[in-house]
């Protein structure tokens, strides 16, 4: 079964469907497909195809990193005996997670991928509650919190991010933004704990950022040390100590080498909590989460795919 959103990279899935659909006709693999329609749809659909077919064994998304996010989220709530595993075709602007996961992010090789595979494997998958907002839900790639999450928010309220997704300048926009939020982000006040280590506080924490896997904005190396294959997330917290060094460490970040500032700190466990205040932007796999005061408990759970991931 297909779960297609046409609408993601700004029409792309559409055009990604096209080329998708002329493959499993020359290759005479049988198939059913559903269609997204809306904002929140692939969840919908995902927990019906779940729970309504159980001769489905593996469900294709065809969209972005937010409509897989979005499907996996409804297999999750489904309650279908037997785990429904899901493939992924990216069809969006930064497809992080294929980056992540070894996925070519070429169509066709990606399909290949699920067509010659023959087993399931499983992926790490984050969870996470808001004490704050009381609000839970998981995350394939990243939560952020600060400077990040400011820049999801400027670049999802930009008159010009449907134009540049649309010529495929989606990870130009991401640094064109960056830019301005590197001057309006203010700091903020962590409290950080890692099952087993203690407490650790920040008071002048400008970034925030938990992950699954190496990526963030469309190819930054976030988490080079992230394994995929540990059952463990990895926080990165970044402190302003002044003008200056907050500019050395986003050029450090836009180059992939953030953990190397003198400035970061890296805590990595498969269960993290942290407390901050005042309220500030986050973002999870790209969406917002608003803007207020967290209080966040994070922790693993696995999900199996019907692709090999690297």
């Amino acid at each position: 079964m297909f779960l297609i959103n046409p609408l993601a990279g700004s029409g792309k899935g559409r055009q990604v469907w096209r080329q998708l659909a002329l493959l499993l006709d020359e290759q005479r693999v049988d198939y059913e497909k559903v269609t997204s329609t809306r904002l929140g749809h692939p969840r919908q659909l995902a927990r019906q195809v779940a729970q309504t077919r159980p001769d489905i064994n593996c469900l294709v998304v065809v969209g972005g990193d937010g409509t897989l996010h979005e499907a996996i989220a409804g297999l999750l709530s489904n309650r279908r005996t037997s785990t429904l595993p899901v493939a992924y075709v990216p069809a969006g602007t930064g497809n992080d997670f294929a980056r992540g996961y070894g996925i070519s992010t070429r169509p066709r090789q990606a399909l290949r991928q699920i067509l010659e595979n023959n087993c399931r494997h499983v992926i790490k998958v984050g969870r996470f509650y808001d004490h704050a907002s009381q609000k839970q839900g998981i995350f394939l790639n990243n939560l952020g919190i600060g400077f990040d999450a400011a820049i999801v928010h400027a670049t999802n309220h930009s008159r010009a991010k449907d134009f540049l997704n649309h010529h495929h300048l989606g990870t130009f926009s991401y640094i064109v933004k960056a830019v301005r939020v590197l001057f309006t982000q203010p700091i903020f006040r962590v409290q950080v704990n890692v099952a087993g280590s203690g407490e650790q506080v920040f008071d002048r924490a400008f970034l925030l950022i938990a992950s699954n896997h190496h990526f963030i904005g469309g190819g930054i190396r976030v988490a080079p040390d992230q394994r995929v294959d540990q059952q463990q997330l990895e926080l990165v917290v970044l402190a302003k100590a002044g003008r200056l060094s907050i500019i050395r460490s986003i050029i450090l970040f836009a180059c992939g080498r953030l953990p190397g500032s003198r400035h970061t700190q890296v805590f990595r466990g498969t269960k993290l909590r942290y407390h901050l205040s005042p309220a500030q932007y986050g973002q999870v796999d790209g969406e917002e989460l608003g803007r207020h005061a967290f209080e966040l408990d994070l922790s693993c759970t696995s999900y199996p795919v019907w692709q090999q991931p690297r």
